[in-house]
This record gives structure tokens, C-alpha cells and sequence, in this order.
């Protein structure tokens, strides 16, 4: 079991939460006892079209755009508010899904076939390969070897309707299938899925030659291990269910732990955000912390500090923002 972790996706999906609870509360006057920075971002704005974005190692955050039909560009949100824009060379294809990687992104594609295309830094094509991938893949990262984990589901056609069954792959370097994977059974005999919403789930992590993936199973949540040659390890994860005073969001990952963001409904009208960390090789809670709510989506989560973007309808009018101007702002943890 890795003993450092590689933190290749942060953020899941919270489109669910940004259309109801989050709806309520978007974007609170910011705490300034808490905040570490708030910058504006350059080149994007609240209704740009892009999503609330995934988090690279070194914190920056990368936005799809909320159609995946239609998307064909990335753009790269650095921690000072920089943008640049990572464009796929045909138009005749959408983005299926993305994960950073040290040297920079990688975007799978779907038309006839699937294509993993290799972006740099600056978002220079660097090479691209057909995929050998034979289900619908919800969710992947790169691991350091250059090896990609990829899981997701297939559709069986039968006399009642369609069947799903979630699976996994292991790619190689050059993006083809080396081997497949299933998911084991839960504790009970039930049928683990991997934790995502609708085609937008990014529950997953990379560590030293494994990938963790966050899976669900009714109101059961685990954490699974996934090496290079398709092993995978499941530990049940000790979340407490929703009550009046406890609202489960969302899965961030951070250093070496998986983190469960949750609410207390009752608290208005500015929501305090509150992180249970669990140890991803033991499944063990390790932490408690809180910050503010400060924006609408979170961006990165480090351990001490957490990310989110943010409009700027409730910003001090002597900065001369626009209310949709979209900001990053860094909150220290409690």
C-alpha cells in the first residue's frame, strides 16, 4: 500500500447541490479571518458556459464545458487567476472525460471511436491515440507511470429493458486496454457502483501506482483500491447517514484522504462547510475541519486550505467587479 499519495483529481461534480441548497446561498460576503487569497479570474466569467472544473496537483483547476456533447475545450484556471484554453483538433467529437496529469491534461473523446488526446502545460497537442475502451467511462486518472484507470458502465440489452454493470479498465502509456476489472460485492452481497453524478463524476484519485475510486451502494459509501494490474480492494466507509442537522454534498480528495463535505440544513443563511477526512488505505476517519462557504463549487482541497469558485454579486464595490465575475478564493480550515 502507497505510503505518499498523488493527488490527480480533487473535485466531483456538484451540479445537484448547485441547483438546490447552493442556489440559496450562492456566494456569501467572504470571511476574512479565513481567507488566504481572492483573485479574480481572467478570461472567465459565472454563466461562461464551462463547469465548476476538477483540481490538479499543484491547485490549479480545470473547467469542461457543462454540455459534454458539445464540448471541445478546457480551460486551465491557475491559482492566480490566469486562464488558458486546451482545444480539441477536430470539432466532430465531444469530451468524455479529462484528468490532469504532471506534465499537463489528458482528454478522452468519443465520436465512432474513443480518443485519448495528450495535452502539455500550455495546452500543446502533444500526442493522441484510438482507445481500445469497450464500456461508457464515467470517470479516470493518470497515474505517475503514465498508466490510466478508467471505470464506468456498460448497457445490456434485454426482453425487459437495459441492464448496467459498472466495470474498470487498466491503459496502458499508449491509451490501450491491458486489463479489466470488476468491483467486488458489499459486505451485505449487494452491488458496489462508483460514486458520480450522471456523466459527471470525478470521485476518483491517483496515488504511487494505485487509483482510489469512491463507490456507493444505497446510502453506503466505500473507498476502493485499484493497482496497475486490476486489483481492487474495497473498504466501507464509517459515514454517518443524513439527518435534520447533517446534509451529505459531495467527495473531495485530498493528501492521502478522502474527504465527505456535509451541511447543517439548519444553518442560514450562510452555510458553514464542514469535512470529515477519511484514511484512503485504511477507510478510517482521521479528521474533522470547517471552513466558510465562500462560492458556489469547490475548487481544491489541500488539508489546510480549500478552494472555491465564486460570482461576485456580494464583492466590496471598491474592486470594481462585475457580478459575474467569476474568483477563486482560498480559505483557510478549522
Amino acid at each position: 500500500m502507497p505510503s505518499q499519495f498523488v493527488i490527480a483529481v480533487v473535485l466531483a461534480s456538484i451540479l445537484p447541490v448547485r441547483v438546490t441548497y447552493a442556489q440559496q446561498v450562492l456566494c456569501p460576503p467572504v470571511s476574512a479571518e479565513q481567507t488566504v487569497h481572492d483573485v479574480a479570474i481572467s478570461g472567465a466569467s459565472f454563466n461562461d458556459g464551462y463547469d465548476d472544473g476538477m483540481c490538479a496537483v499543484d491547485g490549479e483547476i480545470y473547467r469542461r464545458h457543462r454540455d459534454p456533447q458539445l464540448s471541445t475545450s478546457i480551460m486551465r484556471v491557475a491559482q492566480d487567476g490566469s486562464t488558458s484554453v486546451f482545444a480539441l483538433p477536430h470539432d466532430d467529437v465531444g469530451i468524455t472525460q479529462i484528468a490532469p496529469t504532471p506534465a499537463g491534461l489528458n482528454v478522452l473523446s468519443h465520436g465512432r471511436t474513443y480518443h485519448m488526446y495528450h495535452f502539455d502545460r500550455e495546452g500543446r497537442l502533444l500526442t493522441q491515440h484510438q482507445t481500445s475502451l469497450v464500456f461508457i467511462p464515467s470517470e479516470m486518472v493518470v497515474l505517475p507511470s503514465g498508466k490510466t484507470i478508467a471505470v464506468g458502465s456498460r448497457h445490456h440489452k434485454n426482453p425487459t429493458g437495459v441492464d448496467f454493470t459498472f466495470e474498470g479498465a487498466v491503459l496502458d502509456t499508449d491509451d490501450q486496454v491491458v486489463i479489466g476489472f470488476d468491483f467486488p460485492l458489499t459486505p451485505s452481497g449487494g452491488s458496489w457502483t462508483p460514486w458520480m453524478w450522471g456523466s459527471e463524476g470525478k470521485g476518483m484519485a491517483a496515488g504511487y501506482g494505485v487509483a482510489y475510486a469512491i463507490l456507493q451502494s444505497g446510502h453506503s459509501f466505500g473507498i476502493a483500491t485499484i493497482t496497475e494490474n486490476g486489483h481492487v480492494e474495497v473498504n466501507v466507509l464509517p459515514v454517518p447517514p443524513n439527518s435534520e442537522t447533517r446534509y451529505h454534498n459531495q467527495w473531495l480528495f485530498g493528501p492521502g484522504v478522502a474527504v465527505e463535505v456535509y451541511h447543517d440544513p439548519s444553518e442560514r443563511p450562510h452555510p458553514v462547510w464542514r469535512f470529515d477526512e477519511y484514511n484512503l488505505a485504511s477507510g478510517q476517519k482521521v479528521a474533522s475541519k470547517s471552513a466558510p462557504g465562500t462560492g458556489f463549487a469547490f475548487g481544491c482541497y489541500s488539508g489546510n486550505q480549500v478552494s472555491m469558485l465564486a460570482h461576485s454579486a456580494h464583492v466590496d464595490p471598491s474592486r470594481h467587479l462585475s457580478p459575474n465575475t467569476l474568483r477563486l478564493v482560498t480559505s483557510y480550515l478549522k
